[in-house]
């Protein structure tokens, strides 16, 4: 399984690498309809209001999953030698991103693949529960964000940018298998979809040719719960939660 994660990572950067390279920057001309708007955006030959629309690849590590009940909340008949514990490993997330540029806005919509390696430590020698639940899944996400650009180059593009919006994802595939020596493993509900709030940050700290750019991003989501069991009921927990980073590229 974990050969064909790594094929399917590779196919899919391979695939979004060429479409990127092959896609160039999009300019579309809109009649300018104010003479207040901001002249930093207006073709100095036609009068029209020009609007761009330049691709991205990103690909790095992944870390997170699910949030675990590390703080035995809302869990009855339990001694000081009861604990719930998770460990989560570094996993993989590729995406290719469109940031549209217009009227002095910018609005980054993107698709990516994300992946999480991680599990839950249930001893609860009080309440006859033991095991070690591990999950292996996958997701496709839409994130949709509103950026703030600082920093602009001499060819009028930021050097930073802070990103505020949301994400909608989607679990393809998933494993998720308790240790052969468990003992009363709780029933468990795992939701495919999931939404939440998205924050992040790409940063471009060199220039290095007028036809492209090298960078390194970071998001942070917290999502609406996927995963849910009787130690996992409370507010919060069971919550779909992960920061990505690595690198950005802009052909």
């Amino acid at each position: 399984m974990r050969i064909n994660k790594n094929l399917f990572l590779i196919a899919l950067f391979a695939t979004l690498t060429g479409c990127s390279m092959n896609m160039s920057r999009v300019v579309i001309d809109n009649q300018n309809t104010s003479e207040t708007e901001d002249t930093t955006d207006i073709d100095t030959i036609t009068g029209a209001t020009k609007t761009e629309i330049n691709f991205v690849v990103l690909a790095g590590a992944s870390y997170g999953g699910i949030v675990d009940n590390y703080q035995m909340s809302g869990i009855e008949g339990t001694s000081d030698v009861d604990a719930i514990t998770g460990a989560t490993k570094i996993a993989y997330n590729a995406g290719i991103h469109s940031i549209l540029k217009g009227h002095g806005r910018t609005i980054e919509i993107g698709l990516d693949y994300i992946s999480f390696n991680q599990s839950v430590e249930y001893d609860l020698p009080s309440l006859s529960v033991n095991g070690t639940r591990s999950f292996e899944f996958q997701q496709i996400r839409l994130p949709m964000t509103y950026n703030f650009e600082f920093f602009k180059n001499y060819l009028n593009q930021p050097k930073l940018a802070l990103k505020l919006g949301f994400s909608v994802g989607y679990t393809f595939s998933k494993t998720i298998e308790d240790s052969e020596d468990s003992e009363n493993m709780p029933d468990y509900e795992f939701t495919d979809w999931g939404i939440g709030p998205d924050i992040g940050l790409y940063f471009y700290p060199f220039d290095f040719k007028q036809n492209y750019r090298l960078g390194l991003y970071m998001d942070i989501y917290r999502g609406r719960k996927i995963y849910e069991d009787v130690y996992h009921e409370e507010l919060f927990l069971g919550d779909n939660s992960f920061l990505k980073f690595g690198l950005i590229f802009e052909p």
